[in-house]
């Protein structure tokens, strides 16, 4: 059985160990994200 590399403490991996390529995902997709909430907050706030 394997483990997942996420700590006790429930911290997640740093982003140091992961590959570049799957970094720049991750961090794009966070971007994404992040503008989809703006974008929803903006229009229910009218």
């Amino acid at each position: 059985m394997r483990r997942s590399r996420v700590m006790r403490s429930g911290r997640a991996v740093r982003l140091e160990d992961v590959d570049p390529k799957t970094r720049n995902r991750i961090m794009a997709g966070a971007l994404v994200l992040m503008f989809v909430v703006v974008a929803l907050a903006a229009a229910l706030g009218k």
